[in-house]
């Protein structure tokens, strides 16, 4: 593993799914509100839950459950444990960069007596995934840390059976957070349409409230994790050259991820008045992507390897 791949390694292993970087106080989609809404886009307004069982119930239906899925990127192993509960499949092999990623998923599933699901450490760029095994791929949070798209989606491809299916849950916003400036300049508009008292830090010790958004530097996000939103902006197009594309639903995102970043918790159903203002946030958002003004950040997208 070379320096860059063991830093990666390194930093999921520090920041697993649900820890502080996640918690409800400065995550965006920990807003349950938020969430709800992100999962109402990602079914297409279908009457599902999430966009799991959207993707589950639409496009493989009877099917299940099926043979063998795989989940790459699988972090502490939530997907599977999900699909495990709808039935989804008899058997999900799931990998990982991150140990102790890999450690926490092991153990939960043990706990819950969860025999179906094979966890495995892997450096997915550097995987063989085997030829015509699987009916389903998964990518949750994932493919927008691999560097490799055009090999590790052919992979994925010859992975899969005749008429398998791949399902992922994206960020394929521009690379690194490197945002143009229509849109870094509606985030900082509708930042400061959030009365003062709504902009309490939850990460600033020097400063009660926060003064602006946390937009990132693309440079800093290179050298805290090289992985991360390495080549997003490829995502879709990489796939389309490889996969029928059955549908792509627009999530949001655009705004939201850094609009909320640091200031989440202040957004509670115990006040009504933080609710109006986060109506209005989601509301400023939606109108921009569906507009087409500016693009949509995050999407779930159902794609397979042939039109049958």
């Amino acid at each position: 593993m070379n320096d860059d791949k063991r830093k990666i390694a390194d930093y999921w292993s520090e920041n697993l799914a649900g820890s502080n970087p996640f918690s409800p106080d400065v995550y965006w989609l920990a807003v349950p509100d938020v969430q709800k809404h992100y999962q109402k886009r990602a079914c297409a307004n279908k009457p599902y839950p999430s966009w799991i069982e959207y993707c589950v119930g639409e496009f493989l239906g009877d099917r299940v459950p099926v043979q063998k899925m795989l989940s790459i990127g699988c972090g502490t192993g939530s997907l599977e444990r999900h699909l495990f509960n709808l039935k989804a499949f008899q058997h999900c092999h799931a990998v990982d960069i991150s140990p102790k990623a890999i450690e926490a998923a092991k153990n939960e599933s043990n706990q819950l007596g969860i025999e179906s699901i094979t966890y495995s450490v892997h450096d997915v760029e550097a995987m063989d995934l085997g030829a015509k095994q699987y009916d389903v791929v998964w990518f949750n949070g994932s493919l927008h840390h691999i560097k490799e798209l055009e090999i590790v989606c052919q992979r994925v491809k010859q992975a899969l059976k005749p008429g398998g299916w791949l399902f992922f849950n994206e960020y394929v916003g521009f690379n690194r957070f490197a945002f143009p400036s229509r849109q870094r300049d509606a985030i900082q508009h509708a930042f400061f349409l959030i009365p003062l008292q709504y902009r309490r830090s939850f990460v600033d010790r020097k400063n009660k409230y926060q003064e602006t958004p946390p937009i990132p530097d693309p440079r800093e996000v290179a050298r805290t994790d090289p992985s991360e939103a390495v080549r997003s902006q490829d995502i879709l197009p990489v796939v389309k050259n490889l996969f029928d594309i059955v549908t792509i639903n627009q999530c949001g995102g655009s705004l939201l991820q850094f609009l909320l970043s640091g200031i989440a918790g202040n957004f509670k159903p115990s006040d009504p008045q933080s609710m109006l203002i986060l109506d209005m946030l989601i509301n400023i958002e939606d109108a921009l992507v569906d507009s087409g003004d500016i693009q949509s950040d995050f999407v779930v997208v159902a794609a397979r390897t042939d039109s049958r």
